[in-house]
């Protein structure tokens, strides 16, 4: 009978003891637990009073774009799309010195046969949209110093020698006896190819040609035309003032590429007047610019 007496409880505590674990893991809900732990940079678990408990952490792994992505543009001294390199100032506001294709030849500033400069704001044309420049249909003075007539860098040079066709005279005269001034003075800033006037020798895939550029002799010249004489008439290139270009003088003429040189020039063109060669500004003084792949002297607008 005492033995009943214990037994009896001890049998109804097992019962109420197997009674809990069923209420708390044979039920599909899971126990949360007040005791989870959540950590920062990860997914955090831990065991809280009465169940294990697991939270999500402030930190988890993400993906973003930060400020220094990269990214693609075109910065001083881009790449000409010509061959060769265009160095321009972040000041520089005309069309031939503003590192733009503006008239969408793949050609670029000084390596676009039309730019007389870098003072030259119409890439599209020999014109150079300057005020004032390209006005006298007589006579003419340095075409390349932005201010091509009335004579008054102390040269004086007929439109007449341009095309022939001059009278006997002062006009005849002004094609072969050119002042020194007009030597020294347009010389240095006459891009390689051209005589001091005008009259350039213009190369594309057909081949090469003597042609005036000039738009007070040839209005409707354009790179496009060289081959067209109704639009860029012939022309005899002055001896006296300017540069030949070609294989005998191992000079790129404007329209050529360093490729076009020939075998016996190696792989560097002799510049007119002593001056460096150049793929961009860079490589040029700061008074001058790189045309046709040779430095020449900045215009002189007066």
């Amino acid at each position: 009978m005492q033995l009943q007496r214990i037994f009896l409880p001890l049998l109804a505590l097992s019962f109420l003891l197997a009674l809990s674990a069923c209420n708390s893991s044979s039920s599909g809900d899971a126990f949360i637990g007040t005791g989870g732990m959540s950590g920062t940079g990860g997914t955090g678990a831990g065991l809280g009073t009465g169940g294990t408990g697991a939270g999500v952490g402030t930190g988890g792994t993400g993906a973003g774009v930060g400020t220094g992505g990269t990214g693609a543009g075109v910065g001083t001294g881009g790449t000409a799309a010509t061959g060769g390199t265009t160095g321009c100032a972040s000041s520089a506001t005309s069309e031939c010195s503003d590192c733009i294709d503006n008239d969408g030849d793949g050609k670029v500033d000084g390596f676009d046969p039309e730019c007389i400069s870098s003072a030259d704001d119409d890439e599209g044309s020999y014109a150079t949209g300057i005020p004032g420049d390209n006005k006298d249909e007589t006579w003419q003075d340095c075409f390349f110093d932005g201010n091509s007539g009335a004579g008054d860098d102390g040269c004086r040079y007929n439109t007449c020698c341009l095309i022939g066709g001059c009278d006997p005279g002062s006009e005849q005269d002004s094609c072969t006896n050119l002042s020194q001034e007009c030597v020294d003075f347009c010389g240095g800033s006459t891009v390689p190819g051209c005589d001091c006037f005008g009259c350039c020798t213009m190369c594309d895939d057909a081949g090469c040609v003597d042609v005036v550029v000039n738009p007070t002799a040839a209005p409707d010249c354009t790179y496009a035309d060289i081959h067209d004489p109704a639009k860029c008439p012939t022309c005899q290139p002055s001896t006296e003032c300017g540069s030949a270009c070609g294989c005998s003088e191992c000079v790129l003429c404007p329209g050529q590429l360093p490729d076009d040189l020939c075998g016996e020039c190696g792989d560097t063109q002799e510049c007119p007047n002593n001056a460096a060669s150049c793929t961009s500004d860079a490589d040029c003084t700061d008074t001058q610019y790189c045309s046709a792949f040779c430095c020449v002297e900045q215009i002189i607008v007066q």
